[in-house]
């Protein structure tokens, strides 16, 4: 029998991931293609959500080993990589890296099965890091689809604070909301409300309760 060794698990038969397929592991679970055997107490030591996923019955069989696995719907299977090469790394004595894509991929899986402690640390990785236009985009349109308002708003500012020039394209991906912030509230916000010690001033404060009434009425999402 020929081995399929494909590492992109959204195509294809449902199969054995080539790394997070633990044999000692205690649970299966499907994501897309792939099939991840993994240590529990590794998850639900973070989140109370997969502590709950895991104790329900694992009635569908893996089509490889005959084992009961949980079928997850709507995530990523590269986010679980990330998540899973927390636990699982290939030297321990070595200080964990982060880079732009495990961030982006790790968050929407720490926000979706509430792990606080995850969430926490990635964000105040994301404050900290230099970022370029196109990844202050990507991060504007990750917060929206999570429903993270004020990590929408704090990637919104950046994005104006930088004074890059948007072009048609950018508004497009950003959306019509967030590029309104952008080009008509917080680039017009004279440098002098911009001091957090500074008591904004009434035309800023107008502009500012402009942006409150669209985010009542769920319009930052468009």
């Amino acid at each position: 029998m020929e081995v399929d060794i494909s590492l992109d698990y959204s195509p294809g038969e449902v199969r054995n991931h080539h790394r997070f397929y633990v044999t000692t592991g205690g649970v299966v679970i499907e994501i897309e293609k792939a099939l991840f055997k993994i240590h529990r107490h590794f998850l639900t030591q973070y989140s109370p959500t997969l502590e709950g996923l895991f104790q329900l019955p694992q009635e569908k069989e893996s089509p490889r080993m005959g084992e009961q696995s949980i079928s997850i719907k709507g995530d990523s299977y590269r986010g679980w990589e990330v998540l899973l090469g927390l636990f699982y790394r290939d030297n321990h004595l070595e200080p964990a890296s982060t880079s732009w894509y495990d961030a982006m991929m790790l968050l929407p899986v720490a926000h979706k099965y509430c792990m606080e402690a995850i969430e926490t640390s990635i964000l105040e990785w994301i404050n900290k890091a230099s970022k370029s236009k196109a990844q202050i985009i990507e991060l504007i349109n990750v917060t929206k689809a999570l429903d993270m308002y004020d990590s929408f708003e704090k990637a919104v500012k950046e994005l104006a604070d930088a004074r890059w020039e948007l072009t048609f394209e950018d508004a497009q991906e950003m959306g019509l909301f967030a590029f309104y912030m952008v080009t008509r509230i917080y680039s017009n916000c004279c440098l002098e409300c911009r001091k957090p010690s500074r008591s904004v001033c009434f035309q800023c404060r107008k502009a500012m309760r402009s942006v409150a009434r669209l985010r009542d009425n769920n319009s930052w999402r468009i």
